[in-house]
């Protein structure tokens, strides 16, 4: 009895924090997108540009922090606009092979590193998550980032990239950053809401 009444205690505590946590950070729902969908940012966050046509929104961490940004990219491909969802589950649900995940990044970014490839859940579709560490080149030096990419695909043919990571000039400032970050980078992902 002492048990479940710890139980139902630490419950009601969690459930708290999450209630207060969601209160804070604001659900946006994003219309500019072949398909609808919300998402939560981490409370503190800012709203920034998009850079690209398929990126549907960004968020980074506000200044006076260490450096990081979240995005969902929603990318159309009129070739599977008539594939069922099923068959989307069922390639979104195999176990992503960690050298081919970094073969593929390798091909756009330097100095890959993939950790923990695993099965994750995007709004109840299955998704591939990839733990990542790489650098690109910018006019300004490389610039590092550490942090977790989750792929899904739903109907009419959409394929959802949903990167958030910690950003820095060297990989220790990167790794610093993920740290720092590291329970927001992680649980963005989970607050996407696709309908």
């Amino acid at each position: 009895m002492k048990k479940m009444a710890f139980l139902v205690f630490v419950s009601c505590v969690v459930g708290g924090l999450s209630v207060a946590t969601q209160a804070i950070a604001q659900a946006v729902k994003i219309q500019n997108s072949p398909r609808p969908f919300s998402v939560v940012s981490p409370a503190t966050w800012v709203q920034q540009p998009t850079s690209t046509g398929n990126s549907r929104i960004k968020f980074a961490a506000p200044s006076g922090t260490p450096a990081a940004e979240c995005a969902v990219i929603v990318k159309e491909f009129p070739g599977l606009r008539g594939e069922p969802q099923s068959t989307f589950d069922q390639q979104m649900a195999e176990q992503p092979n960690p050298s081919e995940m970094t073969s593929q990044l390798a091909s756009r970014f330097n100095n890959v590193k993939v950790f923990s490839p695993g099965i994750a859940s995007i709004s109840g579709f299955p998704a591939q998550l990839v733990n990542v560490q790489y650098s690109v080149g910018t006019p300004r030096g490389e610039q590092w980032i550490r942090g977790v990419t989750v792929t899904t695909a739903t109907t009419p043919g959409l394929v959802w990239t949903i990167t958030c990571g910690a950003l820095g000039r060297s990989l220790d400032e990167a790794q610093k950053g993920y740290s720092y970050w590291q329970l927001e980078i992680t649980r963005f992902p989970t607050n996407i809401k696709i309908p």
